[in-house]
């Protein structure tokens, strides 16, 4: 049997990356940490934590993770069966991308925060958050890749649909004989971060060839992105679900009408989950299922 404390510990250390913060949080020395950490993995004879800063979990360190995770989570499941109305207390971490998170992701959150005391909900590029996965960080993840890594299983839940628009005034101004490659190098480019390759990969989708110098303004977040393009500073590719109302009320125009992009989205999750993990990723997956576009993934999907 292994020690809970030991495992509690250990979940800490990976937390933070660091023994002496995660001692803090447990209200014991650096030394100690480091002792019950050293004592699990002799008693599991194997090496659990890379000691290379920052601090990261072994392969084995990863299945020792999932499964105190998994205790915990069992743990609060049971609370609120013996005892109704009680809030599951173990942090519940999941990434997302921004843009689901604007759109069909925030009513999934707020139900599962009244149902969890700490809920964070981690926010990146599409593109990148499988890594906070792999690392342990979150328990599950939207993702643009396809392919899980071990011990995780991938599911496609829908294509999220964007539009590339602009205010009429913008259009008028930058793109009066439609979008052609000159006016494209010529206007403003509206993106999420550098990290962001959605445009680039629609210039390239509906060009057909790399378009990569043109000129570009920041603004990491769904909503001063959206609000930037509305203010004219830009023009730029917004989630359908945020484009259509607005298209709708003549406050923006699509720039390529027929030719949106679709982004393949995969809810990347445990294997062997315990059962309150596996009824969190079938309310993720159904509300996905409901608010995405639903067809086949496509030959050569963004991924």
């Amino acid at each position: 049997m292994l020690n809970f404390l030991y495992l509690e510990t250990y979940a800490a250390v990976v937390e933070h990356r660091h023994f002496t913060r995660a001692a803090a949080t447990l209200n014991i020395s650096r030394g100690a940490a480091s002792r019950r950490v050293k004592i699990l993995e002799e008693s599991l004879g194997a090496l659990l934590l890379s000691r290379e800063p920052p601090l990261t979990p072994t392969k084995a360190g990863e299945d020792v993770l999932r499964y105190y995770m998994s205790v915990r989570l069992l743990e609060d499941s049971l609370l609120r069966r013996v005892m109704p109305g009680s809030v599951a207390t173990t942090a519940l971490a999941l990434a997302v991308n921004a843009d689901s998170l604007a759109t069909w992701f925030e009513p999934v959150a707020r139900d599962l925060a009244q149902h969890h005391a700490a809920l964070e909900i981690v926010v990146d590029d599409q593109d990148h958050t499988l890594q906070a996965l792999a690392r342990g960080d979150v328990k599950g993840c939207l993702s643009t890749q396809r392919r899980p890594a071990e011990g995780f299983l991938a599911e496609l839940v829908g294509q999220m649909r964007y539009q590339c628009v602009a205010t009429p005034r913008f259009a008028s101004e930058y793109f009066p004989g439609g979008m052609t490659l000159p006016s494209v190098l010529r206007a403003t480019a509206v993106l999420f971060n550098r990290k962001d390759s959605l445009h680039d990969n629609f210039l390239e989708s509906h060009f057909g060839v790399s378009v990569a110098k043109y000129l570009k303004h920041y603004f990491p977040s769904s909503t001063a992105l959206l609000n930037a393009i509305l203010d004219d500073l830009g023009y730029g590719l917004v989630p359908a679900m945020q484009a259509g109302p607005l298209i709708s009320a003549g406050r923006l125009v699509a720039l390529a009408p027929g030719h949106d992009l679709l982004i393949d989205l995969y809810w990347h999750h445990w294997e062997l989950e315990p059962e309150p993990l596996a009824k969190i990723s079938a309310l993720v997956v159904e509300a996905a299922r409901r608010s995405l576009d639903q067809t086949e993934p496509r030959e050569g999907s963004h991924t």
